[in-house]
């Protein structure tokens, strides 16, 4: 019920919102229940028909039914649409001249016989004069007026009504509905066209993440084929460690993150480092606690972290510091990443991780985000990320 009501919410507010005025400007605001008019009452309620039940039920509902369904085109659609537009113009012209009071609907046609005044009998009227007066008197009487009907009058029409009035109302009544039946069928569009787009996002997301499991796994099963040989202990502790951290990253299936999750995550990871690199990987964490509730692109702190180590801890002989900065300042959510390197060195990965994080920042936040890397002195690399600052609402 809640799904449906949240899928048509734009189709139920345009026609509570007619409801309204069209209670405005047939009923108004009566001082108590007593003065409301009787006549004005049944003014709404057929003017609410034509103008909310009828599009409804001829209009709105069999174009979704349509728009559902795969296999009509679009030039088959719209020209439907007009089908229905007329056909419900059929429809209300018939309802106007039948169970209505007719000429209730917002536009009116109506043909009017007016006699025009005799001419007093004088003798400066010529024959020319008289016929001339005739065929005025004619026109008066074949006069057809067409106007805007919005008020709580139900007299309906002065004069009887023939086969042509009937037809011309409906092809007006039809232009109308035709004008609704465009106009939803543009909303309908931009609406997929919305729709399509997220989906299309949300899949380069799961795209962009799911690369980097191949990456962050290829670099753990490397720590552990190298302890193999060295220490069967030591190689069974990586491998539960590594049992870890598969089971906490495929479990969050989640695109943004909180620091402290991203933190518990690469603790797992660190802890398989630090049995390959021993003394020689020593972290620093400056982490402000109110940056802990930051939300951020899942894997982001991973993939500096993991670089850090590759690139700037491995080549060294005797390792190094690897320093994590998180800050929030002015609304802004600051990760720095600094790690030393070695003079010259050149690194020879893929820069899948930084690559992929970066498409994952555009989708996700435009140009609001910054990703820069830069060398400090020639001795020591650092990474900057800077997105807003979000926090996650809880349930």
């Amino acid at each position: 019920m809640f799904k449906l009501l949240r899928q048509h919410r734009v189709l139920i507010c345009v026609q509570v919102s007619l409801t309204l005025l069209l209670a405005l400007s047939t009923i108004g605001i009566p001082d108590s229940l007593k003065d409301v008019d009787s006549n004005a009452c049944l003014s709404f309620m057929h003017q609410f028909i034509q103008v909310v039940v009828l599009p409804c039920t001829f209009i709105y509902f069999p174009l979704n039914y349509l728009l559902y369904k795969k296999n009509n085109s679009r030039k088959r659609i719209y020209l439907l649409s007009l089908a229905f537009g007329f056909l419900t113009g059929l429809a209300s012209a018939t309802y106007t001249h039948t169970i209505s009071s007719p000429g209730s609907f917002l536009l009116k046609l109506e043909a009017e016989k007016t006699s025009a005044t005799e001419p007093k009998p004088s003798k400066q009227i010529t024959d020319k004069d008289a016929q001339q007066a005739k065929k005025d008197k004619n026109d008066d009487d074949n006069s057809v007026s067409f106007g805007i009907h919005l008020g709580n009058s139900t007299e309906g029409y002065k004069n009887s009504t023939g086969v042509g009035i009937f037809f011309a109302e409906m092809f007006i009544h039809g232009l109308f509905y035709c004008l609704l039946a465009l106009i939803l069928l543009q909303y309908q569009a931009l609406a997929h066209k919305r729709k399509l787009k997220k989906q299309l996002k949300q899949q380069q997301l799961d795209i962009l993440t799911y690369q980097l499991n191949p990456h962050f796994l290829f670099n753990s099963l490397n720590s552990i084929r190298g302890m193999l040989y060295e220490d069967a202990n030591e190689a069974k502790t990586l491998l539960q460690q590594f049992r870890a951290l598969f089971k906490h990253h495929f479990e969050n299936k989640q695109h943004l993150q909180t620091l402290e999750k991203e933190i518990e995550l690469c603790q797992l990871y660190l802890e398989l480092e630090k049995v390959r690199f021993e003394e020689r990987l020593e972290l620093v964490w400056l982490v402000d606690q109110k940056a802990l509730a930051a939300i951020l692109p899942s894997m982001s702190l991973f993939t500096f972290v993991e670089n850090a180590i590759k690139h700037g801890i491995t080549p060294l002989i005797y390792g190094g510091k690897i320093t994590i900065r998180a800050r929030v300042y002015r609304a802004k959510f600051t990760l720095e990443v600094t790690n030393p390197i070695k003079p010259n060195h050149q690194a020879d990965g893929t820069k899948t991780g930084l690559a992929n994080l970066s498409q994952r920042l555009d989708l996700i936040y435009g140009k609001h985000s910054q990703l820069t890397s830069h060398i400090i002195d020639g001795s020591s690399y650092q990474v900057t990320l800077v997105i807003p600052f979000t926090v996650k609402k809880h349930d």
